[in-house]
């Protein structure tokens, strides 16, 4: 729970606030209070007792200063830890912050309405649907096949199973043509925007985290020390690219770790060799991936750094034609922790259950998937 200390004045023309707890969806209510500051008033946020922020957090804090640069509101932000400050850097948020003396408008990102009447429509009775699930590890395979039996099932139809893993990119290009998938963030937000695609349940309590690796027997201690090293990941359009370069560049402008040079791969196994040949120095992989590593590989490894931004997730999203599919899975797996299969089917595939990802949380991964993957204007296009 958030707490704001001191009360907000509608009148101080000085204000100054110490938030303590966690800013996530059960803040809004402690942020609101916030929102009766007077025109021209400078606002100090002091985050030295804020222990994390995740998307929804992040949304009501934009929410917030947008509202405040209105009413000509100065903002400065103080204190904030280490990885809340990658995520303000990740999603614009460090315009606020107080050496920027003069802060330019937060670009809003592009509402995505998950409740439009868009996803009209009904998948054929007959021949079987097609479902797409990219496994968040290697241990999750047998539990994906269990999934689908599981799931075949409850809604009465039969479903082909298309299961990958690291998949590279020239397989993933027919993802578009299945019915149901179960893919990485800005996989499923690409799906959403541009295939029209509709959101349906995300893990609960599970979100996409980036592991940094070097060779186990390379001698240098600290990222200061990789000035001018090969970078190696999966692909460039990906969260886990994204969330690495900024782990990695985050003191840019102070630190040596500068002029880094990024490779792609098109495969985590083959980032994976590059790095373990020294064709690379470092490499990003989704820490679910490296803890699934075997350990004699993680013996010729030395993790460096790993995030803890609770941002991104995994997506379970369904085709425009299947909407009515989409609405009887979302029972179907909302359901699964009140009978005994369900819990073993969970079980295996190490997720504790489904929740429907929040308006605000998928908002804020098409903001980030619009700035850098060079889209900033797709049109969404959602009849009504």
């Amino acid at each position: 729970m958030l707490q704001i200390l001191p009360a907000p004045s509608t009148t101080a023309l000085q204000q100054s606030f110490n938030l303590d707890g966690t800013i996530d969806i059960e803040s809004i209510s402690a942020l609101e209070t916030l929102y009766v500051l007077p025109e021209k008033c400078v606002a100090e946020l002091d985050f030295s007792l804020v222990q994390r922020v995740n998307s929804m957090g992040l949304a009501q804090l934009l929410k917030l200063f947008e509202h405040w640069q209105k009413r000509d509101i100065q903002i400065h932000v103080s204190n904030t830890n280490r990885m809340i400050g990658v995520l303000f850097k990740m999603t614009g948020l460090t315009r606020f912050l107080a050496a920027d003396a003069a802060p330019s408008p937060v670009a809003t990102a592009p509402a995505y309405q998950m409740d439009q009447g868009a996803y009209t429509g009904t998948a054929k009775s007959d021949g079987k649907l097609k479902m797409w699930v990219n496994a968040q590890s290697s241990h999750q395979m047998n539990g994906w096949y269990f999934f689908n039996t599981y799931l075949q099932r409850h809604l009465n139809r039969e479903i082909q199973l298309e299961l990958v893993h690291g998949a590279i990119n020239e397989q993933d290009k027919h993802i578009h043509e299945m019915d149901i998938v179960f893919t990485k963030p800005f996989e499923a937000t690409r799906l959403l925007l541009e295939h029209r695609f509709r959101p349906l349940l995300r893990p609960i309590d599970q979100t996409d985290e980036v592991t940094l690796l070097v060779r186990a027997n390379d001698t240098r201690q600290s990222l200061a020390e990789f000035q001018g090293s090969k970078v190696v990941t999966a692909s460039s359009d990906n969260f886990v690219y994204l969330l690495g370069r900024f782990l990695l560049e985050e003191e840019k402008e102070n630190s040596s770790a500068a002029n880094l040079d990024y490779l792609f791969s098109g495969h985590d196994i083959k980032a994976l060799q590059m790095l373990l040949k020294s064709s690379a120095d470092i490499m990003c992989m989704l820490s679910e991936t490296y803890e699934s590593l075997s350990g004699l590989t993680k013996k010729m490894l030395r993790q460096i750094d790993q995030s803890e931004t609770a941002f991104a997730f995994h997506l379970f999203c369904v085709a425009p034609h299947c909407a009515e599919i989409g609405e009887a899975m979302t029972e179907v797996l909302l359901n699964m922790s009140q009978d005994s299969q369900g819990r073993q089917v969970l079980a295996d595939l190490n997720i504790s259950g489904w929740s429907k990802p929040k308006q605000d949380e998928i908002n804020m991964l098409v903001m980030l998937f619009n700035r850098y993957t060079g889209q900033e204007e797709i049109p969404l296009k959602i009849a009504v």
